[in-house]
Formats: C-alpha cells, sequence, structure tokens
C-alpha cells in the first residue's frame, strides 16, 4: 500500500437534511471534501431521498459516497439503530418500505410533542417541520426547544425533554433489529448496529449476529477508549466487519470528527454484493438517476 492509500479516510455515518441533519447532501459532500475525506457513507434515519443528489456531489469533489440508510428499531424495552451499507437504493420495495417506516415516524414525533404539550411546552408539528423541510425527529424538536427559550441548549433539551425515559421520550419503534437486517439483506446492503454504546449490546449482540448482523460501529463520537476497545474485542469475537464514524447532523458533531482507515471501506466492499456494488460505483447511470422513489 502507497502512501496516498495509506492516508484515506472515511466517515461511515453521516446525515443530511433529507432526514434530521442540518445541511442538505450536496453541502454534506462538500464539508466531508474540505475535511479531507476520501470516502462517507450518507447514512439518513430511515430514508435514502439523499443519495442520489450525494453521489452527483461526489463526483464533483472528488468524494466517494457510499449509499447507506440507518434504521431506527427498538426491542425489548430498547432502541437499536441498524446501519446499511451499499444498500440497492433505487430498489422499488425498498423505499415503499422506508416509506412506511418514514409515516410511522412523523406519528412518534407528533407523540413527542403532545407530550411536550401536557409538560406545558406547545410546538406545533409544523413549526418543527420548517426548521429543515426534512423529516422530522428529535433534534428538530430539541432546536425548535431552544428557538423558543424552553431550554439554553440543544443538549439541554434532550436531558431535560428528548432523552431515553425523559419525559417527552416515546417508545414507539417500527421495526425491530432483527427485521432491519432483513430488509437490509434483502437489498443486498451489510448490516451494521449503529453506535453500541447506547445499547445492551453483550447482551443482544449474538442474536443479532445468527440473524445475519455483519458489522459492528466500533468507532463513534460517543465512544471512548474503554468502549472502543470493548467493541473491537466484539468485532473480533464474532467475526464482524468494522465500521465507524461521527454520527454528524450538521451541528456540534463536525464531519470527520470521528474517521477511519479506509481499508475498513474496502473489507466493506468484499463482502458487499456484486449487484450492489456494481449500482454503486456506476458512474450515475440516467436509468439510477431517476428510478428512486420520492421520499
Amino acid at each position: 500500500m502507497d502512501r496516498e492509500e495509506k492516508l484515506k479516510f472515511a466517515d461511515l455515518h453521516i446525515h443530511t437534511s433529507i432526514s434530521d441533519g442540518w445541511l442538505t447532501p450536496e453541502e454534506t459532500v462538500e464539508e466531508a471534501y474540505r475535511a479531507g475525506l476520501s470516502a462517507i457513507s450518507i447514512a439518513d434515519h430511515d430514508s435514502v431521498g439523499g443519495v442520489r443528489a450525494a453521489i452527483e456531489a461526489g463526483s464533483k469533489f472528488g468524494v466517494e459516497v457510499i449509499p447507506g440508510v440507518e434504521l431506527h428499531t427498538g426491542y425489548d424495552g430498547m432502541e437499536f439503530h441498524i446501519l446499511g451499507y451499499f444498500v440497492d437504493w433505487c430498489d422499488k420495495w425498498f423505499n415503499e418500505k422506508l416509506l412506511s417506516v418514514q409515516e410511522a415516524r412523523v406519528d412518534k414525533a407528533k407523540m413527542i410533542l403532545e407530550r411536550l404539550r401536557s409538560l406545558n411546552i406547545d410546538i406545533s408539528y409544523n413549526v418543527v417541520n420548517v426548521i429543515t423541510g426534512g423529516m422530522v425527529g428529535r433534534p428538530q424538536i430539541a432546536q425548535a426547544l431552544l428557538d423558543r427559550g424552553y431550554v439554553r441548549t440543544v443538549q439541554e433539551a434532550f436531558e431535560r425533554y428528548l432523552g431515553i425515559d425523559r419525559p417527552a421520550y416515546v417508545r414507539k419503534y417500527p421495526l425491530s433489529p432483527i427485521e432491519a437486517i432483513k430488509m437490509i439483506r434483502k437489498v443486498g446492503g451489510i448490516s451494521a448496529l449503529a453506535h453500541p454504546v447506547f445499547a445492551r449490546t453483550d447482551e443482544v449482540l449474538p442474536e443479532l449476529v445468527d440473524h445475519g448482523l455483519q458489522a459492528i460501529e466500533v468507532y463513534h463520537s460517543k465512544h471512548d477508549v474503554v468502549s472502543t476497545r470493548h467493541f473491537e474485542e466484539l468485532a473480533k469475537k464474532y467475526d464482524l466487519l468494522v465500521v465507524g464514524g461521527s454520527d454528524a447532523h450538521g451541528r456540534e458533531v463536525s464531519i470527520g470528527a470521528v474517521r477511519i482507515p479506509y481499508r475498513f471501506v474496502e473489507k466493506l466492499k468484499e463482502k458487499a454484493s456484486k449487484k450492489t456494488a456494481q449500482t454503486y460505483v456506476s458512474n450515475l447511470r440516467p436509468e439510477l438517476l431517476h428510478t428512486t422513489a420520492s421520499h
């Protein structure tokens, strides 16, 4: 491996305004370019709606864009997020399935706002929706709380109202992690457990692996040295691919804040289905650019 190859890095967990990020897909790719990244994965929540624009921008800036998704799931009262890499983002069934998941997320957001109203915090869904023009999630609700003076920081919004087990948190999950793994596999993708520090990873990982989980996010902006080493050990124990990324949403955590050597991307490519690997390096064939479902 030459020196240039050694210096290539990737951030495989980035969100855009299509879900709950603050930057458009094009702005996200430009920011990745400025951060010196060679490859990124757009992993919006329950949506691949930003992949096409990101790939186009990647062609312009020379940044490799891996089509991805982050699926919001729950199991046994606990929240799990499952990342999918090299998914066939043009697949009609997959897009229709994601659309139904997005509708469930809207219902959940409205339930959160209703709980806030019970706490004498009156914010409408429409007000939150215009913050980014994308999918409404807890970050947008947190920003609305900040904008209207209910909290002093976004972090305070989560600590007081929106975080797990806080008064406005809603335990409603459109998918189980096993269903998410099967969805990703059906469209040729590689499934990974996202930010395992937030889940009962040691307890559930054997079952997820039995059902086809292929990777684990070892490196993440919320992982300290101890947890990172632990997840490295789990990856070895269960023969899982290693992935990592910033989980950047455009504020607070910057794109490229967590970056991994490009060799991890190469290992993903080796495992990706031949179909989706070819699709993603298709140089934006016209038939691919006009087949994604609208979101």
